[in-house]
């Protein structure tokens, strides 16, 4: 492993070009040779569509919760000065494992590399559930290499972008979006995709609208176990309890009901209701649900872990931000900012990174600035962007790395995770 990144190293691990610190948000007109070409801006609507829930935009996440709600986790604090690392930290070439720290131009940034045939990278929610909140520190498990914040969320935890653990979906978004893709055997998938979920009776064919999200007016939305123990739904409307395929219960006019280990539940509002008026106990429901890889590129379908964020930074090695063409909003899209980003080297080895911010060690990168410390420094040949700012944390062999510009850790809704296979 380290004779792999003896070229990155000696090409100066330390140094960027003059040109670096002008670097933009440009995002380049053709993509990199090979990419397909179908990748132009997607007219996302500023708004969803009518039913929608609103509340899919990425949220800046408040550092102390709103009056009223429970601090049922304490942040954990961290020291108002950066950590000070003068070496990495000990490893050895049989671990598999590289820890690189960039330090040029007023910008710091760290960066794990594990190989891919030692370790595994898998997604964890807070509290297990959607919606939950906790610190990084709080969700890294002791088997854990490396621990890094992962999607957008909102204040209340309910995670923004596609997202699927072990098998089974845990969010979604209208959004079209990058996203990781994990399969069983370890390798990635790096593309902007969309999710199309259906349910199918009786003949019908009826859309859904989202998973494990808020049920808002003329809607249908399916729970399931990541959604925790009910549906936290109001008592208007209908749920339909499925179970191994087939309606077990059928609940009008009473929310909040619970959620089976071995099923789901349609949840329909309003006018979406009628839709399911035919149903009864002993039919069959089947869910049909389609992760579709809008770059025309490997099936989203076959992984068996998504973690949908974005925006793209690296693909086919070579720096190509997407922000513009995914309208990320402008706290994301435009200026420096801390950052986190997820990657992978030629080799199929895994990359967690990120870089400090708004404080006086580390100004912060804008987007394309992070992509080629990705790229030229820490060997990215494909890349995506995660949630930054306050956020941004990255945990190396139970220490903390990087200095959290909140001055403490901030609760987020999941995070990723190297673990050994």
């Amino acid at each position: 492993m380290m004779k792999k990144f003896a070229a990155i190293i000696a090409a100066g691990i330390f140094f960027l070009t003059a040109n670096f610190a002008q670097a933009t948000n440009y995002v380049p007109s053709e993509p990199p040779e090979g990419v397909p070409r179908n990748i132009e801006p997607y007219d996302v609507p500023s708004e969803p569509p009518e039913g929608v829930p609103r509340d899919i935009e990425p949220y800046d996440v408040p550092s102390e919760p709103p009056e009223g709600v429970p601090r049922d986790i304490e942040p954990y604090d961290v020291p108002s000065e950066p950590p000070v690392i003068t070496e990495p930290p000990p490893t050895e070439e049989s671990e598999g494992l590289e820890f690189l720290m960039y330090n040029e131009n007023g910008v710091m940034a760290f960066a794990v590399i594990a190989d891919h045939e030692k370790y595994q990278v898998r997604p964890f929610l807070a509290k297990n559930q959607i919606p939950g909140l906790a610190t990084v520190s709080q969700m890294n498990s002791p088997y854990a290499i490396a621990t890094i914040n992962a999607s957008y969320f909102a204040a209340n935890g309910v995670i923004f972008g596609n997202t699927k653990i072990d098998g089974v979906t845990a969010g979604t978004t209208y959004f079209i979006r990058s996203a990781i893709g994990i399969r069983e055997d370890g390798t990635t998938i790096f593309a902007r995709q969309s999710y199309r979920g259906v349910l199918q009776f009786n003949g019908e064919e009826i859309i859904v609208d989202g998973v494990n999200c808020e049920r808002n007016a003329n809607t249908v939305i399916v729970y399931n176990l990541w959604n925790g123990a009910t549906t936290r739904t109001n008592n208007f409307g209908v749920e339909i309890v499925v179970q191994d395929g087939v309606v077990t219960n059928i609940l009008r006019d009473k929310g909040n009901n619970q959620i089976p280990r071995d099923g789901f539940i349609i949840s329909a509002h309003g006018t979406a209701a009628e839709n399911f008026k035919g149903v009864y106990v002993g039919d069959t429901i089947i869910f049909e649900e389609d992760y579709i890889n809008v770059e025309h590129g490997a099936d989203f379908n076959e992984a068996i872990h998504i973690v949908g964020a974005g925006p793209t930074l690296v693909k086919g090695g070579e720096i190509y931000v997407t922000a513009d063409a995914e309208q990320f909003p402008a706290d994301i899209r435009v200026g420096r900012a801390p950052r986190s980003a997820f990657g992978i080297t030629q080799y199929g080895d895994y990359i967690f990174a990120v870089v400090d911010g708004r404080q006086a060690h580390s100004k912060g990168c804008t987007l394309t600035e992070w992509a080629r410390i990705l790229k030229n420094n820490f060997g990215a040949v494909e890349a995506i962007n995660l949630d930054g700012g306050g956020s941004s944390e990255l945990i190396f062999k139970g220490q903390l790395v990087n200095s959290p510009s909140d001055g403490h850790e901030r609760r987020v809704g999941d995070v990723l995770m190297i673990i050994p296979k």
